[in-house]
C-alpha cells in the first residue's frame, strides 16, 4: 500500500469518525436544545402564570384601598352636608321673625329651671333684641327677676344665663350643637336616604 491510500484511508476514516461525532454531537444537541425549548416553555408559563397571579393581587389591593379611599372621601362629603344643615339650622334660628325668636330664646331660659340670672348677649342681641328677651321670660318664669349683663360674648346668637359661678349656655350654637347628637342620624337619613 502507498502512502497515498493509507493516508487517504486514514483521512477517509477520519471523515467518517468526524461524521459520525458530529451527526452523535448534532442528536445530543438536538436533545438537549429540545429540553431547553421545553423547559423554557414550562418556565415561561411559570412565570406568567406567576406573574398575572401577583398583577391580580395588586390590582385586588389596589382596588380595595380605592375602594377604601372612596368610601371614606364619600363620608366626609355626607359628614360637610350633615354639618352644613347644622350649620344653616343655626342661622334659620337666628334669622326667624323677631317676636318668634324673643320668644324661642325665652323659652330657653324657662327650660333652665332658673328664676333669676343675667342674660349676656353677643353686642347686636344686647342691643336689638336683649330687653325684650328678659322681659319675655321675666313674663314666662313665675317670680322671674332676670336682667340684661352688661358685658358681652362672641356668641353666633342667643345668650349665655349667668347666676352667680353658674352658666347656662343658651346660645343658638350650643342649642344646635346639643340637638346634634340627637338628630345626626335622622339628617343623615333624610340627605342619603338608604338604597332599596
Amino acid at each position: 500500500m502507498s502512502i497515498e491510500k493509507i493516508t487517504s484511508a486514514i483521512i477517509d476514516e477520519a471523515k467518517t469518525e468526524c461524521e459520525q461525532i458530529l451527526t452523535a454531537a448534532d442528536t445530543k444537541n438536538r436533545g438537549v436544545i429540545d429540553q431547553l425549548e421545553k423547559r423554557i416553555v414550562i418556565e415561561t408559563d411559570v412565570a406568567v402564570k406567576a406573574a398575572t397571579e401577583e398583577r391580580e393581587r395588586i390590582i385586588s389591593r389596589r382596588k380595595s384601598v380605592a375602594d377604601i379611599d372612596s368610601k371614606k372621601i364619600i363620608l366626609q362629603k355626607k359628614q360637610e352636608l350633615i354639618n352644613s344643615c347644622f350649620d344653616e339650622a343655626a342661622d334659620y334660628i337666628i334669622s326667624m321673625d323677631t317676636d318668634r325668636y324673643i320668644q324661642f330664646l325665652a323659652a330657653a331660659g324657662r327650660l333652665s329651671g332658673f328664676t333669676e340670672g343675667e342674660l349676656i348677649f353677643n353686642d347686636k342681641e344686647k342691643t336689638s333684641i336683649g330687653e325684650k328677651v328678659v322681659a319675655a321670660l321675666n313674663k314666662t318664669v313665675d317670680g322671674g327677676s332676670f336682667r340684661l349683663a352688661e358685658e358681652t360674648r362672641n356668641l353666633k346668637g342667643g345668650y349665655m344665663l349667668r347666676k352667680g359661678q353658674i352658666y347656662i349656655n343658651n346660645s343658638v350654637e350650643a342649642m344646635v350643637e346639643e340637638n346634634r347628637r340627637l338628630l345626626t342620624a335622622d339628617v343623615a337619613d333624610i340627605l342619603f336616604p338608604p338604597e332599596k
